[in-house]
C-alpha cells in the first residue's frame, strides 16, 4: 500500500505532525531526479555535517512543513525540546523564463504528454537545461538557506536535514519542482493548453500560424495533435483524398522517444518497408503454382 502523503497541498496551513525520513539506511532518494537533487547538496556540503544532518532527519523530526511558490520552511529538531526554523528559498523564474518553458512544452508533444499524464520526464529537465533553465538546481548556492543555529557553516546540520526531507517530498511528487520555481503543475498545464489552443486554433484573421503539422507539410485534418497529447480537440479526423501521407503523421508527434527520435517518426519510417513486404507477399502468392491452382478452383466453383 502506498504511503499516505504527509505534506499538505500548497497554500494550506502547515502541519504540526512530527515526521522522519522513510529512508533509514543508505542514500536518500529513490528516483533519478531525487538522486540528482540530493547530489547538489552532497557535492557541496561538508561530509561530517551532512552525515549528522541525515542522522538528524532519521532520528529527530521535522514539523510545520510549509510550501509556497519559491520557498519551503519547516522546523527541524535534532536535540533538545524545540525545533529550529529552517527556510529554503529557490530562484523564482521570471515571466520571460516561464514563457520559454511554456513555449518549449507546447511545441513538443512528448513533453506535453508527460505534463498531462503526470509522468515526470528526463527529457523535460534536459531540454530546459539546454536553454539554461534548471528545474533541479545546478548548484547548492543557487538556493538561499536560512537557519539561526550557532553553526556558521552552510549547510548546517538543520539545513541538510531539511534538504533530505524535501528530497523525499520530490520522490513522491517531482512536479513540486515547478512550485519551487513559482508555479504549480496545474498552472503550467493550463497555460500550455491555452497556448496550444492559440497556436492550433488561431483566431480568424490573426497573424498566428496554424499548427505545426502544416509547417511539416501534413494536410490539415481537423486537429490530430490531441491523439498523442491526450488533449480533446473536439474534432474528428477524416480521410484526405489524393494525398500520399503516412497515417501516423496525421496523429501528430508521439509523447515518447526511441533511439533519440520521436516514436511517430520511427513508425513512419517503417511504412515503405511494410508496403514493400506486403507487395512481395502478394506477388509470391500470385506466383506460387499451388496457390494459383487453388485460386482457379475457387473461381471455377464460384461460377
Amino acid at each position: 500500500m502506498k504511503r499516505k502523503i504527509w505534506w499538505q497541498i500548497p497554500g494550506t496551513l502547515p502541519i504540526s505532525k512530527k515526521i522522519s525520513l522513510q529512508s533509514q539506511h543508505g542514500p536518500v532518494g529513490k528516483n533519478w531526479w531525487t538522486i540528482r537533487f540530493v547530489s547538489v547538496l552532497e557535492d557541496y556540503g561538508e561530509n561530517g555535517r551532512l552525515s549528522r544532518g541525515k542522522h538528524c532527519a532519521r532520528n529527530g523530526f521535522g514539523n510545520n512543513i510549509r510550501f509556497g511558490p519559491g520557498e519551503v520552511s519547516m522546523g527541524i529538531l535534532c536535540t533538545g525540546s524545540s525545533a529550529r526554523p529552517v527556510g529554503l528559498l529557490f530562484p523564482r523564474f521570471s515571466t520571460e523564463v516561464w514563457e520559454t518553458i511554456i513555449d518549449t512544452i507546447t511545441h513538443d508533444a512528448a513533453l506535453t504528454g508527460s505534463l498531462i499524464t503526470g509522468e515526470f520526464s528526463r527529457d523535460l529537465v534536459d531540454t530546459l537545461e539546454k536553454k539554461e533553465i534548471f528545474l533541479i538546481p545546478d548548484h547548492y548556492r543557487s538556493v538561499r538557506a536560512f537557519c539561526h543555529c550557532s553553526d556558521d557553516q552552510n549547510p548546517c546540520i538543520h539545513v541538510a536535514a531539511a534538504w533530505y526531507f524535501l528530497a523525499e517530498v520530490l520522490d513522491e511528487d517531482p512536479w513540486m519542482l515547478f512550485l519551487l520555481h513559482g508555479m504549480t503543475r496545474e498552472e503550467v498545464m493550463k497555460r500550455v493548453q491555452d497556448f496550444r489552443n492559440l497556436v492550433f486554433h488561431p483566431v480568424p484573421g490573426s497573424d498566428t500560424k496554424e499548427g505545426t503539422e502544416q509547417e511539416a507539410g501534413i494536410p490539415k485534418v481537423g486537429d490530430p495533435q490531441g491523439f498523442f497529447s491526450c488533449i480533446d480537440t473536439g474534432e474528428t479526423l477524416y480521410q484526405v483524398p489524393e494525398r500520399n501521407v503516412s497515417p501516423i503523421l496525421l496523429l501528430g508527434p508521439a509523447p515518447y522517444r526511441l533511439g533519440g527520435k520521436n516514436l511517430g517518426e520511427r513508425i513512419e519510417g517503417l511504412y515503405p518497408a511494410m508496403s514493400a513486404y506486403a507487395e512481395s507477399v502478394l506477388f509470391g502468392i500470385k506466383q506460387n503454382p499451388v496457390n494459383q491452382k487453388i485460386s482457379e478452383n475457387c473461381s471455377f466453383e464460384g461460377k
